[in-house]
């Protein structure tokens, strides 16, 4: 019982969110998942066509809401989210049970394996080339060969940069991913102090993921996220909530009760 609690209370939440459909669209990808082992490789576009044509566009013909299901999904761990951007459906959970079902039988787990110690990035190397998105692929076709010392002095100057920076959230871009940092998110923090600034980005982050044609160039990401979050505060979204105070000291001390607590 140790186990299940947590996957009771993240489906809990994900019907919190969506209702019924959430659910009944985690139970589908489930399926698909262990039909085929304790991984499945599919494009989140066609899975959500797909999902779309079980269930019937009578109930559901927004695919991208099916897509979104999907990444919260990942957001609230009932899927590995850095396995779900190469296209890979696996968490940590699927492949336990799986392995606990088919403790007797020779399965080969070279790919995706995030158990036993190891983890996700130790995954995702196992992806192919072909399940890596187009905008991580993306090369600059103005770069030329230079000679081992500069490409050398370049990688000290990325690990400088990576020590340096605290990454909070990734944005997907055309050309590469956008890294909001813990210096950024700050600032975000500073300038909208009444508003939860994670949940915003990574609602832009879904919206991005289910929109590719929406993403933009690095350089111009921040314009987008300052209009995102300006957009997001003027509507009243993603509020931080408050709890009432009450002093009782204070109330004790006052002239409405007598010296012999008596009104």
């Amino acid at each position: 019982m140790k186990g299940v609690f947590p996957g009771i209370f993240r489906i809990m939440d994900l019907m919190n969110k969506y209702g019924p459909l959430g659910a009944v669209i985690y139970d589908i990808v489930i399926s698909k998942v262990y039909k085929n082992s304790y991984y499945l490789e599919v494009p989140l576009e066609k899975l959500a066509s797909q999902i779309i044509r079980l269930i019937g566009n009578r109930w559901i013909k927004n695919k991208s809401l099916v897509q979104q299901v999907i990444l919260y999904c990942a957001d609230i761990g009932l899927f590995d989210h850095a396995l779900l951007s190469k296209s890979v459906i696996t968490s940590a959970g699927i492949q336990r049970r799986y392995s606990e079902v088919t403790v007797r039988n020779k399965v080969n787990k070279e790919k995706y394996w995030l158990l036993e110690n190891n983890g996700s990035q130790a995954a995702c190397e196992s992806v192919p080339s072909e399940n890596i998105s187009v905008a991580e692929k993306a090369i600059n076709v103005t770069e030329i060969p230079v000679n081992a010392a500069s490409m050398q002095q370049s990688k000290v100057k990325k690990s400088k940069v990576k020590k340096s920076k605290v990454c909070v959230t990734e944005l997907p871009c055309r050309d590469g991913s956008f890294i909001v940092d813990k210096e950024l998110f700050d600032t975000y923090t500073h300038t909208y102090p009444d508003m939860m600034i994670e949940s915003s980005l990574k609602q832009l982050r879904n919206f991005l993921c289910t929109n590719p044609g929406k993403q933009r160039y690095i350089k111009n990401v921040k314009e987008q996220i300052d209009w995102w979050l300006s957009g997001d505060d003027e509507r009243g979204k993603y509020r931080k909530k408050y709890a009432a105070t009450f002093d009782v000291s204070e109330y004790e001390s006052s002239s409405v009760i007598d010296e012999e607590g008596m009104i």
